[in-house]
């Protein structure tokens, strides 16, 4: 069970104008208030960090290719255990990007969203993914070509 700190940090993150319905945001508290919520915890059901790299200027986007999937996603991935959302946005930030720290300040998301996965063969059944917009030209990333 997470800390109430956790929990809190959550409440005060996700609401209900972040969330495209109401279901979304009830689905949300139900899961928040189970705990476990990390992959190495729950392997099932977990949650993640995703962000938008965006030049509002010239109207880009950037995304990565993701190895495992083979598809062309937004750049994020698994908030690990013991981090606060802020932390993991910026270690994956890092990981992805090659930016150290982009974030100085907590960032306000933008959209909170599940994802259901239908694979058979994986552990991973649902995506309770938290979305911030990294403003960026693209001119400081440094992405790893393997």
């Amino acid at each position: 069970m997470p800390t109430p700190d956790h929990i809190s940090i959550w409440k005060n993150l996700v609401t209900r104008s972040l969330c495209v319905n109401d279901a979304t945001y009830q689905r949300f508290c139900e899961r928040v208030e189970l705990g476990d919520l990390t992959r190495d915890e729950n392997p099932e059901s977990h949650f993640d960090v995703y962000f938008l790299p965006v030049n509002s200027r010239t109207k880009q986007v950037f995304i990565v290719h993701h190895k495992k999937s083979g598809l062309w996603l937004s750049p994020g991935g698994h908030i690990d255990k013991g981090e606060t959302p802020y932390q993991a946005v910026n270690r994956e930030t890092a990981e992805e990007l090659g930016v150290q720290n982009f974030f100085k300040q907590e960032p306000q998301p933008f959209l909170f969203s599940i994802v259901d996965i239908d694979r058979q063969h994986q552990a991973c059944k649902s995506h309770f993914d938290l979305w911030y917009k990294l403003e960026t030209d693209g001119s400081d990333f440094n992405v790893d070509p393997k």
